[in-house]
């Protein structure tokens, strides 16, 4: 009969839960996400969120159609498309006018 193991390192005994080596085990940090916390990318989701619902109607004719304006600079994933929303925008376009404004 075999076993699963979801820990293996040398000198590490299941049963008892003992480790003959001196090292005390790694402990994961949310250091990366404090990052982000930091460096301010969430409030920059948060704040794109925001610009594109309030401009989600056209100022000019009040048509609900309007689609945002991005550079070609978003992040690709490993497929080589892009990702929602990493792009920079720029503006916004409205389908029933056809007018543009800036973000």
């Amino acid at each position: 009969m075999s076993r699963l193991r979801l820990f293996s390192s040398p000198g590490y005994d299941i049963e008892s839960r003992t480790s003959d080596r001196d090292d005390e085990p790694v402990i994961l940090s949310l250091k990366s996400y404090r990052q982000l916390l930091d460096d301010g990318a969430i409030d920059h989701v948060v704040e794109r969120a925001r610009l594109v619902h309030r401009n989600s109607r056209c100022p000019h004719c009040s048509h609900p159609i309007v689609e945002p304006i991005e550079l070609d600079n978003g992040i690709l994933n490993r497929n080589h498309m892009p990702v929602p929303g990493t792009a920079t925008l720029v503006g916004f376009h409205c389908h029933g006018c056809h007018r543009e404004w800036p973000a």
